[in-house]
């Protein structure tokens, strides 16, 4: 099977280093030695704009390995029957189960959702819990998807 899936790794992984990088270069120490950080306005938003391609391209990843995964565990024409199913849903059919891991996956599914389609929003309108930050977000999203890697090669392997 021919894909593209460890170059949509590299990129949420290339996307997140630079949001972090941007993030770090924003900050610096408060005078007097205060506790916190002065964090500098950026009015290009490169951190944000880096975490929303970490993002889209871990969503991207995981979406293409789980249809790898899935079509060879259940084969095609029984994967493409949940293949528009939340990934949850998927990541269950393929053996994960975890309440947990599948918490962080809705989690993440919610995220890139409210920040890659974005509606625009009064501030009053915004509740607790409605509001991500993209940068923890990216992380959050690298991670999971990695972790998503590491519990599905070590099912098959224990297969």
């Amino acid at each position: 099977m021919i894909s593209n899936l460890d170059l949509y790794l590299g990129i949420a992984e290339e996307a997140l280093a630079e949001s972090e990088r941007f993030e770090k270069s924003a900050r610096s120490p408060k005078p007097d030695g205060e506790p916190g950080f002065i964090v500098r306005y950026d009015p290009d938003k490169r951190s944000f704009k880096s975490s929303l391609v970490a993002i889209t391209f871990a969503g991207i990843y995981l979406e293409a390995l789980l249809y790898i995964v899935g079509v060879s565990r259940l084969g095609k024409i029984d994967y493409l029957k949940i293949d528009r199913n939340h990934s949850e849903e998927k990541l269950r059919c393929l053996g994960l189960t975890d309440s947990e891991l599948l918490a962080t996956c809705k989690r993440f599914r919610e995220a890139r959702n409210d920040l890659v389609h974005e509606k625009a929003m009064e501030v009053a309108e915004i509740t607790e819990g409605q509001f991500y930050f993209a940068q923890r977000e990216a992380r959050n999203a690298v991670s999971f998807v990695k972790r998503v890697t590491e519990l599905l090669r070590h099912e098959r392997q224990g297969r």
